[in-house]
């Protein structure tokens, strides 16, 4: 069967780029014949008498000089700090790369599925219909998501959006989302009474997959050390990497891209996936605020904290760690009187690779049962 797969543009998103990667091999496994969506970002540079006016309100409303010209930024910068990853995405996913859907013609796919990551969420992908796959108009295709996600446990859709995926939604073959959230926001807001509940696509691969893309690494800075990854840097994460690093007695090295537009592109290289994953595999603990750093401390079997990181949303760490007993790892600060050895010390990873097992067996099923019904 040809599939497409429809998610979030890939750029430089580690987390993004490992579950299209994933959600693909492990279709590819099935013998499908699979090719991952990937869509242009479209940053034109304003027009020569538009210019003037553009950037002087963007200055008005007090944006920083690197949001005031971001188009130009864009344009000089991606090349440069996307240069490291670009070699992953193009070896491995070989996405096609659209303008936008209406590209895809009527006949070229047999089965569409959308997801995974926020690919439900309005404020990651645009024009969030399409995420319903509106664009397939009346087509004679499977329609069907998986480990979709809306990012929150509020939905963020207006009224007459809300209509709209209501009715697109109708038309799937089946639904799955990523967190047990979403099973009861299907319900509520979408009248989908049989949304499932399954594992992120980069659950679906064993640890050896990831073990033997590591093993491409270009070298291994971090074994034996304190691992951060971290989205959103703020005061209260420093302090819980800084008391992991003093109660284990351990360096720490960072893997967290650094995002901050006032540093010249050669300061925010994006080092490749495939180093990312080997400071993972070499932890002696990790710290994160991140669902697929959560993710790959569970399938690397590393102890770790998860730091709650309510800006991205509480709920997909909540119903990850919630799924696997691993609550407890969720935290919002340290208590300066904890000596620490809990998030030093090894879980259960028996328990936790049972339940794995039974969810991606689980998952699997719901691939192989939603593809059938072509």
């Amino acid at each position: 069967m040809r599939i497409a797969i429809v998610t979030l543009p890939l750029h430089t998103n580690y987390g993004g780029l490992l579950q299209a990667y994933a959600l693909k091999h492990c279709l590819e496994g099935m013998g499908h014949d699979v090719t991952v969506l990937d869509r242009k970002v479209k940053m034109p540079l304003p027009a020569v008498w538009k210019a003037p006016f553009i950037y002087m309100k963007r200055l008005i409303q007090g944006k920083p000089l690197t949001e005031v010209f971001r188009e130009r930024w864009y344009k000089r910068d991606y090349p440069i700090f996307a240069a490291h990853v670009q070699p992953f995405t193009d070896r491995y996913i070989r996405p096609r790369v659209l303008g936008w859907y209406n590209e895809i013609k009527e006949g070229e796919y047999d089965a569409f599925i959308v997801g995974s990551d926020q690919v439900w969420r309005p404020l990651y992908f645009g024009r969030i219909e399409d995420a319903f796959l509106a664009f397939t108009k009346d087509w004679d295709v499977v329609r069907m998501s998986y480990a979709a996600s809306f990012g929150t446990d509020n939905l963020e859709f207006e009224y007459e959006t809300v209509r709209m995926c209501t009715s697109l939604l109708q038309r799937f073959d089946a639904v799955s989302v990523r967190e047990d959230s979403a099973v009861a926001m299907c319900s509520e807001w979408l009248d989908c009474d049989r949304a499932a509940h399954v594992l992120d696509p980069v659950m679906l691969l064993a640890s050896e997959e990831y073990k033997a893309l590591a093993s491409d690494a270009s070298g291994h800075p971090c074994k034996d050390k304190i691992v951060t990854y971290i989205l959103d840097r703020n005061s209260e994460k420093q302090v819980v990497v800084d008391f992991m690093s003093e109660v284990s007695g351990c360096e720490v090295a960072d893997l967290s891209v650094h995002s901050d537009l006032r540093l010249p592109a050669e300061k925010r290289v994006v080092p490749p996936v495939e180093d990312w994953l080997a400071g993972f595999m070499d932890a002696r603990c990790v710290v994160t605020d991140s669902f697929h750093g959560c993710v790959l401390s569970i399938l690397f079997h590393k102890p770790f904290v998860a730091v709650g990181n309510s800006r991205r949303g509480m709920t997909r760490l909540e119903s990850l760690l919630g799924m696997f007993g691993l609550d407890m790892r969720l935290v919002q600060g340290i208590d300066p009187e904890d000596d620490g050895e809990f998030f030093l010390s090894d879980p259960d990873w028996d328990a936790v690779d049972a339940v794995l097992e039974t969810e991606r067996m689980k998952s699997m099923r719901f691939l192989e049962e939603g593809l059938r019904k072509s």
